[in-house]
């Protein structure tokens, strides 16, 4: 039996999953089974203590690296889910099953796998596909032409990522001072979360104290499209920063996201665990193909990523007529 101890959760991954509510009643005779929380937060917690408890098995869940036209806490249904028996791919602190697929899998044998990572990455470059994908348009005339520029990727106060990813208490001043000071002929940017920009959520950094030198960029533009314009990035966590891999940026990481460790970012920390050379190919293979699952919410079925991606530009296509 598969188990949660979260109502919400269970409701909000039901295309994903069959799962029964772990009850007090369930508890009190010590019912055994897989259970599933969310990520680090508490039914994630509860996960792994009880699986602990009775030594059976935990499945932690995040969204996948594609998940929806619009954002998650405005309720856009979700087309991706990670399922981790290991850990979950934030947290840098202890092992996870996207970790040890990138410590162990033979990309080189899997010449099918490879094709369609590339195939998928040109799709995302082409369309400008993103974890969520209502962002706005770029203004053609929104950076001078013939002016050097690197982003710096702000997050939101509290996220996950930021308290497991191995910061060692960097700050996102800190990050800016250093792009400011690596970069003296550019101009630095700074991209807010879009949940901040909604409303939902409050930022990782104090904008009244910004060093007076730096863009903000206060408008949630497409990420692809807007990475497309720089030539460095620099983040502690985000996902953003595999985005600007993608696109062909460089990066540099404060902390331990799952794509660094890898020797395709330049890393401000360390995580010994991470033993291969991969390229930015295999990263994205791993993670958003072998670690992922996808399910059309539009159609009621599962899918691959090219589904995905096709069924999202099919959906925006329709809102714009509707318009």
């Amino acid at each position: 039996m598969n188990y949660s101890t979260s109502q919400q959760l269970i409701k909000n991954t039901k295309i994903f999953l069959s799962l029964k509510l772990y009850t007090f009643f369930d508890r009190l005779l010590e019912k055994k089974g897989t259970f599933y929380g969310w990520g680090r937060k508490k039914s994630g917690l509860k996960a792994v203590a009880l699986a602990k408890k009775f030594g059976t098995s935990f499945v932690l869940l995040e969204d996948g690296f594609i998940r929806s036209i619009g954002l998650g806490v405005d309720g856009s249904p979700s087309f991706s889910l990670v399922e981790d028996n290991v850990g979950i791919y934030y947290d840098a602190t202890t092992p996870s099953k996207l970790e040890n697929i990138l410590n162990t899998y033979d990309f080189s044998c899997d010449t099918k796998l490879m094709q369609q990572a590339n195939k998928a990455i040109e799709l995302i470059l082409q369309h400008n596909i993103s974890k969520y994908n209502n962002a706005l348009n770029l203004p053609k005339n929104l950076f001078p032409k013939e002016e050097k520029r690197v982003l710096v990727v702000a997050q939101t106060a509290g996220d996950a990522s930021l308290k497991y990813g191995m910061l060692k208490n960097f700050t996102t001043d800190e990050m800016i001072q250093t792009a400011i000071e690596q970069n003296p002929d550019a101009t630095v940017y700074l991209k807010i979360h879009p949940d901040v920009l909604s409303g939902k959520k409050d930022s990782d950094i104090t904008l009244e104290n910004l060093n007076k030198e730096v863009v903000v960029i206060e408008k949630n533009y497409n990420p692809i499209a807007l990475l497309k314009h720089f030539d460095k990035v620099y983040t502690k966590t985000s996902g953003m920063g595999f985005e600007a891999l993608l696109v062909g940026c460089e990066v540099v990481c404060f902390g331990m996201p799952f794509y660094a460790g890898w020797g395709i970012t330049t890393d401000k920390v360390e995580c010994k665990r991470r033993k291969k050379q991969r390229t930015i190919q295999e990263v994205f293979a791993a993670a958003y193909i072998l670690y992922t699952r996808y399910y059309n919410p539009y159609k009621n079925r599962a899918c691959d990523i090219f589904e995905t991606i096709e069924e999202i530009l099919h959906q925006k296509t329709l809102q714009f007529h509707k318009a």
